[in-house]
């Protein structure tokens, strides 16, 4: 049987080797891009960390949708089915892997940041303090460092968790329709995966609508950052026990359809 730490090091490897292509082509639309607003004449202190921040987000939407991609391949590959070892230690180590990926990639976006922000660096750190200054006012000022560092820690742990369960769910709608359209005549799968692409994107909508709908009864607790308090990071830690849970029952739903019905691409 292959090690787990041996499974994830060879399904690590070519979403590292994506993540470095989508790294590259990054950096140089930043670089092209600050050079255009010198040409125009409009480079500013904040220019360059408004165009990272800018640039990260669709990196960061790229990124998500070709590891998932890589991820769902995994799935009905031979190549990879075909290693000695559990379903369950396949799906596990197929999501670390993404999650590593996403990791790394996020690690390299923070140092982009950091570089492109010297050049703002004195605003950025009079802004910060204002901030935080007004944190403090509108705050329980007796346990404010405590509340600031769990609430911190809170979203970093509700972000990490939503990442993994977008991640299942997607597995789960993808593996489902698979398993649906080996009970076709070949000549209908085509249509039907075209039509179950399109039911994915629907699903993807719900699910999302119904975190974001989730996420927004917590907002409301921090409505113009009057609500920093235990009710804060209590609710961003409920979100995510919400999401664990609904994620490990979308976990063994993906465990028994590998089991059982999901076969490999011929």
């Amino acid at each position: 049987m292959t090690s787990f730490f041996n499974l994830n090091k060879t399904l690590t490897r070519p979403k590292i080797r994506i993540a470095n292509r989508i790294l590259l082509i990054d950096v140089i639309a930043i670089v092209v891009a600050l050079l255009y607003e010198v040409y125009q004449g409009q480079l500013e202190t904040q220019t360059p960390i408004a165009i990272s921040l800018l640039f990260s987000i669709f990196v960061g939407i790229v990124a998500f949708i070709l590891f998932s991609r890589n991820s769902e391949h995994i799935f009905v590959s031979d190549s990879y089915r075909l290693i000695p070892t559990s379903d369950t230690n396949l799906f596990s180590a197929n999501l670390l892997s993404s999650f590593i990926a996403m990791i790394y990639v996020g690690l390299v976006q923070l140092v982009l940041y950091l570089v492109t922000l010297i050049p703002y660096w004195g605003q950025f750190g009079s802004a910060f303090k204002t901030t935080m200054y007004f944190l403090y006012q509108s705050s329980n000022k007796a346990h404010f460092a405590m509340n600031v560092t769990l609430s911190i820690i809170s979203a970093i742990v509700l972000a990490v968790v939503a990442l993994l369960f977008f991640w299942t769910s997607i597995s789960l709608i993808h593996l489902t329709g698979y398993t649906l359209t080996n009970f076709l005549p070949d000549a209908r799968q085509k249509f039907f995966r075209f039509v179950l692409y399109i039911v994915v994107v629907f699903a993807f909508g719900y699910i999302y609508t119904v975190f974001a709908n989730r996420i927004g009864d917590i907002i409301e607790h921090f409505h113009l950052f009057e609500g920093m308090s235990s009710n804060l990071y209590a609710n961003l830690f409920l979100a995510s026990l919400y999401l664990i849970v609904f994620g490990l029952l979308e976990s063994i739903g993906i465990v028994y359809l590998l089991k059982k019905w999901v076969e490999t691409e011929n």
